[in-house]
């Protein structure tokens, strides 16, 4: 089978990662006490971006650990989503908070290609196939095209197949809104199998739990015989 195929609709989970940001020492002045935020544009997805405003600005280095990640679902034919990624560049941007030109940039092709991972998951329905991963660190310039720095992150996609089921069950007076004009909301809880709850808390309770470490005997201290004192005349 090649990318031409896979017409049948697939259900992906999209992972964009960011580990670390290093910037070089001109681009931290240009910075400055701003906040930093990452974009990522990839595709007809709506603009991903990351941030982290809790840092003490007087504190920040050339390394910026951001530890953060979104994802979003989405559906699309396995030949139309390879073709697209085929054909479309991987955009990304540092951002000074609340400006819309960029400190920092980089544009890529994404490496490697999903045609495995579509003839598994046609081939054989029982085994998912693996998620297309892309970890690195992407080099950054400045509009002037010099060297600004390196973006550390991780581009997961994971097919999911045709169904993804998630159960859930109505809570007590589930119903918000009875107008019958309008669409009725209701409450649900994410519904978690009996057999899977209590391994869970079995689970959760050994990870909680500490040791507690019996303390040990101590053993009496031989008391040492009184001198006699010798009174004076």
């Amino acid at each position: 089978m090649s990318c031409f195929g896979g017409h049948n609709e697939q259900i992906y989970l999209l992972e964009i990662l960011i580990d670390k940001l290093i910037l070089t020492p001109d681009k931290i002045k240009v910075i400055g006490e701003y906040p930093i935020v990452i974009k990522i544009k990839l595709l007809d997805f709506p603009v991903f971006e990351f941030t982290r405003d809790d840092w003490d600005a007087s504190k920040r280095n050339q390394e910026m650990r951001f530890m953060v990640g979104k994802c979003c679902l989405f559906v699309k034919r396995p030949r139309d989503l390879v073709q697209e990624l085929r054909s479309s560049r991987f955009k990304l941007g540092v951002f000074r908070a609340n400006e819309t030109y960029p400190t920092a940039e980089a544009e890529l092709t994404l490496p490697g290609c999903l045609c495995d991972q579509i003839s598994m998951l046609d081939n054989d329905s029982q085994n998912q196939p693996k998620p297309f991963i892309m970890k690195k660190g992407i080099n950054l310039v400045d509009p002037g095209k010099e060297p600004s720095g390196t973006l550390h992150l991780e581009f997961i996609v994971v097919c999911l197949g045709r169904i993804f089921k998630t159960l859930y069950e109505l809570r007590p007076k589930s119903s918000v809104s009875g107008e019958q004009d309008k669409e009725r909301e209701i409450r649900v809880t994410r519904f978690i199998p009996p057999e899977f709850l209590d391994k869970t808390k079995d689970v959760i309770l050994q990870e909680i739990t500490p040791e507690v470490k019996k303390p040990k005997a101590k053993k009496p201290k031989a008391k040492k015989p009184k001198k006699d004192k010798k009174k004076k005349k």
